[in-house]
């Protein structure tokens, strides 16, 4: 019993790992609280194997309306869902909010759309800095993950989606890897037979 638990744990934990490194394109955040409800979000774009190989230029992460102020009529100003990228990122990349489509069935999100200007981001390359303030509308609870999506920019192809994940700044044990160690203890301790006298 206790072999076939922890072979089970290490066969899942596998799963896992496997389904994580397969992702080709992964966005990473970190929240920034700018005072009241405006927050932002700074994203590290990772281009891990981008569908073909080639570089990654066109991407979209999707806000929901409904938690996200978006103000067409005062993007300079907050509150309004708005790029704020380093010059770096300006430079090298096109930034603009896609007004949603509230009334289409089903609902267009609001998104912020990223186009590369040049070559892109190479397969095996990360870079950081993509940022987007925000009025927050959901309340209590803090902003979180979104869905992301990846497209080829010549034909607007959809080639990958994902969600976003928070940038991990503490570097924490695998959490599968201490359920399999306190499984095993566990199971170690209960069966132990005892000492003969």
């Amino acid at each position: 019993m206790a072999r076939m638990l922890s072979i089970g744990m290490f066969v899942g934990g596998c799963l896992l790992a496997n389904v994580a490194q397969a992702l080709a394109i992964s966005i990473q955040y970190q929240l920034f609280d700018l005072g009241g409800n405006e927050y932002a979000y700074e994203y590290t774009v990772s281009n891990n194997d981008t569908v073909g190989g080639g570089a990654l230029t066109l991407f979209d992460i999707l806000f929901d309306p409904d938690l996200y102020l978006y103000d067409p009529n005062s993007p300079d100003t907050l509150p309004s869902l708005q790029p704020d990228s380093p010059p770096e990122i300006q430079a090298g990349w096109t930034e603009i909010i896609l007004a949603p489509a509230t009334g289409s069935t089903p609902t267009v999100p609001t998104a912020y759309d990223v186009s590369a200007n040049t070559g892109g981001l190479p397969a095996g390359t990360s870079l950081g800095g993509f940022t987007v303030k925000f009025t927050w509308l959901g309340g209590p609870a803090l902003p979180g993950p979104q869905p992301f999506e990846v497209y080829d920019p010549d034909t607007f192809e959809l080639l990958a989606t994902g969600v976003t994940a928070p940038l991990a700044t503490v570097a924490e044990p695998p959490v599968w890897g201490l359920l399999a160690f306190g499984g095993l203890a566990l199971l170690r301790r209960r069966y132990r037979r005892p000492l003969a006298l």
